[in-house]
């Protein structure tokens, strides 16, 4: 493989059909490869189609393993979707020594978090061994994940996610409204939705007809809406669950405001996809959305404990519409330049090209 041409990819993947993120993320590489001019074959375990662009195996392992050790000769890097799917890997390696891997890291599934996944004994060295670079998505994440593999600092690149950026729609919100957006799950305990809610005394005290809506499905949903009522401001606080796609479009025109002081985010995409609807965002200042948001510039970062602290961001975006519109605006103009779907093409077919040049022995 020489760096003056793209390299053939084999792309092996869990799924690019449905909602998920990683099922976006997973169709925005396969946009990116053809965009790239990049000869592709693209494996998905889970999905059950296939068709002129994906093959698809239904879950089968077996088969799948088949067909990427078939495919491997061909393919001078290999392209993988998730952790999970590190025993490719090693396929792709007996057949081809020469050829390069990438991993592509989301965020929590690599942290070795053992409420969401552990660390499997073997991966450490199986990682050394087969891929060359791993593709992750935040600072944070790379940190994390270095600590929990046991790996070094040159065996990540930071690869951001991206997300479409829509024309603008002009709208003038009729309420203060403040918009959050998060599974709500039992495990979601740390996006601190219900700060958001306990902060909400004081913000009504002084933006009184200020309301939260809080769009997500989950465990917490019924907990958080006794919250509200024992805080008697359940008249202020919306749950609707999970929600369509318009009914989504039309929260974030209507809102004021988009806060998720969360202290989980891998990456942070909630807030890349507020401020394309020009909204300023309030997060945490740990995690990976201190890495995202500039503080006092397209939005504030706050420690998700410290309730006071939200109370008065979200005063001082609620009650100063031109400095929100402001802050609004520079997110949305720094998502055009870093997250968008171009960034992404560029952002993939350098990593490509970094590889291909990237010529060192595994550890």
């Amino acid at each position: 493989m020489t760096a003056d041409r793209r390299p053939r990819v084999l792309f092996v993947g869990l799924s690019a059909a449905g909602h998920g993120g990683i099922q976006s993320f997973n169709r925005r590489v396969i946009a990116a490869l053809e965009q790239l001019d990049v000869p592709a074959t693209v494996l998905m375990l889970a999905d059950a189609e296939t068709n002129g662009e994906v093959s698809g195996f239904g879950g089968g392992k077996l088969s799948l393993s088949e067909t990427v050790f078939l495919r491997s000769a061909g393919a001078e890097v290999l392209l993988l979707g998730h952790i999970n799917l590190l025993p490719f890997a090693l396929l792709y390696r007996l057949r081809h020594p020469r050829g390069r891997v990438i991993m592509f890291a989301h965020g929590i599934e690599v942290w070795g978090d053992p409420d969401y996944r552990a660390a499997r004994r073997w991966e450490p060295a199986l990682l050394r061994r087969v891929v060359d670079r791993i593709a992750i998505v935040s600072r944070y994440s790379r940190d994390r994940m270095a600590r929990a593999f046991g790996l070094e600092a040159d065996r990540f690149t930071l690869f951001p996610n991206a997300v479409d950026v829509r024309p603008l729609v002009s709208s003038e919100p009729t309420a203060s409204t403040i918009l959050a957006v998060s599974r709500l799950g039992a495990g979601e305990r740390e996006k601190h939705v219900d700060k958001l809610i306990r902060a909400l005394p004081s913000v009504i005290s002084a933006i009184p007809d200020a309301r939260l809506v809080v769009i997500g499905e989950g465990q917490l949903r019924g907990q958080l809406q006794e919250l509200a009522v024992a805080l008697e401001v359940s008249a202020h606080v919306a749950l609707p669950g999970a929600v369509s796609r318009e009914a989504l479009d039309r929260a974030y025109a209507e809102a004021s405001v988009f806060a998720l002081p969360s202290a989980k985010e891998g990456f942070g995409i909630v807030y890349l996809e507020a401020w394309t609807t020009g909204l300023p965002v309030i997060g945490a200042n740990r995690g990976a959305a201190a890495e995202v948001i500039e503080d006092g510039v397209d939005g504030f970062t706050i420690d998700p404990e410290d309730v006071p602290a939200l109370a008065n961001a979200l005063i001082a975006l609620l009650g100063d519409r031109a400095r929100a519109a402001a802050m609004g605006a520079a997110g949305r103009a720094k998502v055009e330049r870093l997250y968008s779907g171009e960034a992404f093409v560029a952002n993939l077919g350098a990593l490509l090209t970094d590889v291909a040049r990237d010529r060192r022995t595994l550890r």
